[in-house]
Protein backbone atom coordinates (compact mmCIF):
# COMPACT_ATOMS: atom_id res chain seq x y z
CA UNK A 1 0.00 0.00 0.00
CA UNK A 2 2.92 2.54 0.74
CA UNK A 3 4.74 1.59 -2.78
CA UNK A 4 1.39 2.52 -4.16
CA UNK A 5 1.64 6.34 -2.12
CA UNK A 6 5.51 6.78 -3.42
CA UNK A 7 4.95 5.10 -7.10
CA UNK A 8 1.84 7.78 -7.12
CA UNK A 9 3.91 10.65 -6.12
CA UNK A 10 6.40 9.40 -8.40
CA UNK A 11 9.08 9.13 -5.41
CA UNK A 12 9.44 5.30 -6.16
CA UNK A 13 10.87 4.80 -9.18
CA UNK A 14 12.77 1.91 -9.30
CA UNK A 15 15.45 2.23 -11.88
CA UNK A 16 16.62 5.33 -12.83
CA UNK A 17 15.26 6.11 -15.92
CA UNK A 18 17.30 8.04 -17.81
CA UNK A 19 20.72 6.22 -17.05
CA UNK A 20 18.62 2.74 -17.43
CA UNK A 21 17.81 3.92 -21.04
CA UNK A 22 21.33 4.93 -21.94
CA UNK A 23 22.46 1.99 -20.50
CA UNK A 24 20.45 -0.57 -23.19
CA UNK A 25 21.00 2.31 -25.74
CA UNK A 26 24.85 1.23 -25.40
CA UNK A 27 24.26 -2.65 -24.97
CA UNK A 28 21.89 -2.18 -28.07
CA UNK A 29 24.80 -0.72 -30.25
CA UNK A 30 27.50 -2.91 -29.56
CA UNK A 31 24.84 -5.89 -30.45
CA UNK A 32 24.14 -4.35 -33.59
CA UNK A 33 27.86 -3.37 -34.20
CA UNK A 34 28.97 -6.91 -33.61
CA UNK A 35 26.35 -8.29 -35.91
CA UNK A 36 26.98 -5.90 -38.37
CA UNK A 37 31.30 -7.00 -38.62
CA UNK A 38 30.03 -10.85 -38.59
CA UNK A 39 27.61 -9.84 -41.53
CA UNK A 40 30.41 -7.45 -43.70
CA UNK A 41 32.95 -10.37 -42.86
CA UNK A 42 30.99 -13.12 -44.21
CA UNK A 43 30.33 -10.98 -47.10
CA UNK A 44 33.82 -10.34 -47.70
CA UNK A 45 34.77 -14.02 -47.72
CA UNK A 46 32.09 -14.96 -50.17
CA UNK A 47 32.39 -12.03 -52.60
CA UNK A 48 35.04 -10.36 -54.08
CA UNK A 49 36.28 -7.31 -52.52
CA UNK A 50 37.26 -3.97 -54.24
CA UNK A 51 40.56 -4.22 -53.57
CA UNK A 52 41.45 -7.78 -54.50
CA UNK A 53 43.31 -7.83 -58.17
CA UNK A 54 43.46 -11.77 -58.00
CA UNK A 55 41.88 -14.94 -56.57
CA UNK A 56 42.53 -18.41 -58.10
CA UNK A 57 40.05 -20.86 -57.62
CA UNK A 58 41.52 -23.90 -59.45
CA UNK A 59 44.54 -24.92 -56.54
CA UNK A 60 45.38 -28.21 -57.21
CA UNK A 61 48.96 -27.48 -58.27
CA UNK A 62 47.97 -29.30 -61.78
CA UNK A 63 47.71 -27.86 -65.17
CA UNK A 64 44.32 -27.07 -66.39
CA UNK A 65 44.11 -25.21 -69.39
CA UNK A 66 42.51 -21.82 -69.91
CA UNK A 67 39.94 -22.61 -72.97
CA UNK A 68 37.31 -19.89 -71.89
CA UNK A 69 36.88 -15.89 -70.60
CA UNK A 70 34.31 -13.56 -69.30
CA UNK A 71 34.03 -10.10 -68.03
CA UNK A 72 32.97 -9.91 -64.23
CA UNK A 73 33.16 -7.69 -61.72
CA UNK A 74 35.62 -5.33 -62.97
CA UNK A 75 37.83 -8.24 -64.16
CA UNK A 76 38.41 -11.36 -65.94
CA UNK A 77 37.22 -14.87 -65.30
CA UNK A 78 38.82 -17.84 -66.85
CA UNK A 79 37.44 -20.76 -67.22
CA UNK A 80 39.13 -24.49 -68.43
CA UNK A 81 35.70 -26.08 -69.22
CA UNK A 82 32.17 -24.48 -69.03
CA UNK A 83 31.43 -23.66 -65.42
CA UNK A 84 34.71 -24.74 -64.05
CA UNK A 85 36.48 -21.51 -63.15
CA UNK A 86 39.84 -21.43 -62.85
CA UNK A 87 40.50 -17.68 -61.87
CA UNK A 88 39.93 -14.62 -61.69
CA UNK A 89 42.40 -11.63 -62.51
CA UNK A 90 41.81 -7.57 -62.20
CA UNK A 91 45.69 -6.70 -63.30
CA UNK A 92 47.24 -7.81 -67.12
CA UNK A 93 50.01 -8.99 -64.40
CA UNK A 94 47.89 -11.32 -62.26
CA UNK A 95 45.92 -12.87 -65.82
CA UNK A 96 49.32 -13.70 -67.63
CA UNK A 97 50.39 -15.53 -63.90
CA UNK A 98 47.25 -17.45 -64.32
CA UNK A 99 47.85 -17.95 -67.72
CA UNK A 100 51.67 -19.26 -66.78
CA UNK A 101 50.37 -21.18 -63.86
CA UNK A 102 47.56 -23.05 -65.90
CA UNK A 103 48.26 -23.27 -69.08
CA UNK A 104 46.38 -21.41 -72.65
CA UNK A 105 44.53 -23.37 -74.48
CA UNK A 106 45.44 -23.27 -78.94
CA UNK A 107 41.81 -21.11 -78.83
CA UNK A 108 40.56 -19.34 -75.87
CA UNK A 109 36.94 -18.19 -76.26
CA UNK A 110 35.26 -15.46 -74.71
CA UNK A 111 31.95 -14.51 -73.66
CA UNK A 112 29.28 -12.08 -74.79
CA UNK A 113 30.18 -10.26 -71.28
CA UNK A 114 33.53 -9.05 -72.97
CA UNK A 115 31.56 -7.06 -75.33
CA UNK A 116 29.71 -5.53 -72.80
CA UNK A 117 32.05 -5.52 -70.32
CA UNK A 118 30.43 -1.46 -69.03
CA UNK A 119 27.69 -3.99 -67.82
CA UNK A 120 30.17 -5.69 -65.42
CA UNK A 121 32.15 -3.77 -63.63
CA UNK A 122 34.04 -1.53 -66.18
CA UNK A 123 34.15 1.77 -67.38
CA UNK A 124 33.97 1.29 -70.88
CA UNK A 125 32.74 -1.87 -73.21
CA UNK A 126 36.42 -2.21 -74.49
CA UNK A 127 37.84 -2.35 -71.05
CA UNK A 128 37.18 -6.00 -70.80
CA UNK A 129 39.60 -6.79 -74.27
CA UNK A 130 41.89 -4.33 -73.55
CA UNK A 131 42.44 -6.01 -69.69
CA UNK A 132 42.35 -9.95 -71.45
CA UNK A 133 44.60 -8.24 -74.92
CA UNK A 134 47.33 -7.01 -72.23
CA UNK A 135 47.23 -10.04 -69.86
CA UNK A 136 48.07 -12.59 -72.90
CA UNK A 137 50.35 -10.75 -74.50
CA UNK A 138 52.50 -10.39 -71.24
CA UNK A 139 51.71 -14.11 -70.97
CA UNK A 140 52.97 -14.78 -75.03
CA UNK A 141 55.78 -12.49 -74.60
CA UNK A 142 57.74 -14.79 -71.50
CA UNK A 143 56.90 -17.93 -73.28
CA UNK A 144 58.91 -16.38 -76.20
CA UNK A 145 61.49 -15.56 -74.14
CA UNK A 146 62.19 -18.60 -73.25
CA UNK A 147 60.64 -20.58 -75.95
CA UNK A 148 57.97 -23.37 -74.98
CA UNK A 149 57.00 -23.51 -71.25
CA UNK A 150 58.98 -26.36 -69.95
CA UNK A 151 56.44 -29.27 -68.21
CA UNK A 152 59.02 -29.80 -65.35
CA UNK A 153 59.37 -26.60 -64.02
CA UNK A 154 57.46 -25.04 -61.03
CA UNK A 155 56.31 -21.58 -61.63
CA UNK A 156 55.87 -20.69 -57.44
CA UNK A 157 52.80 -19.18 -55.76
CA UNK A 158 51.85 -15.24 -56.17
CA UNK A 159 49.70 -15.94 -53.11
Amino acid sequence: MYCKYLKSLGNLRGVDKPPFFLYTISINNKEREKNMTKRVSKKMREELSIHQTFRMYDDSGKENAIRFVAAHKGGIQMFSNPGELVAWGKTPEMIAYALRTKGADEIIMGSSSMDFASENGFKNDEDAMTLWSEGYNTYLDEVNAVGVKPENINYGSAI
